[in-house]
């Protein structure tokens, strides 16, 4: 860039000397090199002052110079100033999270034990237990010798006396009210009887009998529930210790089977048995009434 510079200066200068010299009537026409001067004339007055040639551009800046000589040594340390007063303690912060729990100690040695407290008071009797089962029969002891023959009774007459009157269309009954039996079954004797269609058994001769009965039951028309029916044996209008046989209705569509059994004594007769249903209006079917004489009344 800097030899480029020069050489244009060169050329600037020497046009202008060349238009100097042709401003004075000087040329190159003495028949010499345009490059030697010719021969020397009179000077000219000076011209005016050309203009000012653009400015060159700006050469590269050179290399930083070296750094100085430091200055002179660091000055002593000053004493330390008096200590400034406390702040105010700042708010205490969030607790950190409880740490992991450390393993279990070991167990320490048993106490020694202690005096055996006051005896309690006896508690409530528990409930008994139940039976156990009955033990293995015992093997059969030794046959006894046999006894002498006994004198040979008197001849006797055996008569079975026994009687079952039924009904199996269902019938209806009210409060208080016997239950009738349609029909006769098996009657053997003289001892009982009963006619059909009717609610009394008679029975004819004095002893002990036994007497049964069973049938199904359901409540009647216009009850109110719930309606507890209770059918039990009349003798001569009394009721007979026993017998009663009952059963609690939910709903007119209820039925239930009623049943008893019991031996009963006549000392004199006739005696009526009839068998009575109470509680309210009530239906009846499949009833039987059987008894049975099972012989004289001891002492008689």
């Amino acid at each position: 860039m800097k030899q480029k510079g020069i050489t244009m200066f060169w050329f600037q200068n020497n046009r202008e000397e060349n238009m100097h010299q042709e401003s004075c009537g000087q040329s190159c026409e003495c028949g010499c090199s345009c490059r030697r001067p010719c021969p020397p004339k009179p000077p000219c007055p000076p011209g005016p002052t050309g203009p000012a040639g653009a400015t060159g551009p700006t050469g590269p800046t050179g290399p930083t110079g070296a750094t100085g000589p430091a200055g002179g040594p660091t000055g002593a340390t000053g004493p330390t100033g008096a200590t400034g007063p406390t702040g105010a303690t700042g708010p205490t912060g969030v607790t950190g999270p409880t740490g992991v729990t450390g393993p279990t100690g070991v167990t320490g040695p048993t106490g020694a034990t202690g005096p055996t407290g006051a005896t309690g008071p006896t508690g409530v009797t528990g409930l008994t237990g139940f039976t156990g089962p009955t033990g293995a029969t015992g093997p059969t002891g030794p046959t006894g010798s046999t006894g002498a023959t006994g004198p040979t009774g008197a001849t006797g007459t055996m008569q079975q006396e026994l009687l079952s009157a039924y009904s199996t269309p269902a019938q209806s009954g009210t409060n208080g009210q016997a239950v009738i039996f349609d029909r006769n079954g098996v009657q053997q004797g003289t001892a009982l009887s009963h006619m059909a269609n009717t609610d009394t058994v008679t029975i004819n001769q004095p002893g002990n009998y036994y007497v049964s009965f069973n049938g199904i039951f359901a409540p009647g028309s216009s009850q109110s529930f719930p309606m507890t029916i209770t059918v039990y044996l009349q003798m001569q209008g009394t009721t007979v210790p026993g017998t009663g046989a009952q059963y609690t209705f939910q709903s007119a569509k209820d039925t239930e089977s009623l049943s008893f059994a019991q031996i009963i004594q006549a000392s004199s007769t006739p005696v009526t048995l009839k068998v009575i249903g109470s509680g309210g209006n009530f239906l009846y079917s499949g009833v039987n009434l059987t008894v049975h004489r099972l012989g004289a009344i001891s002492g008689t």
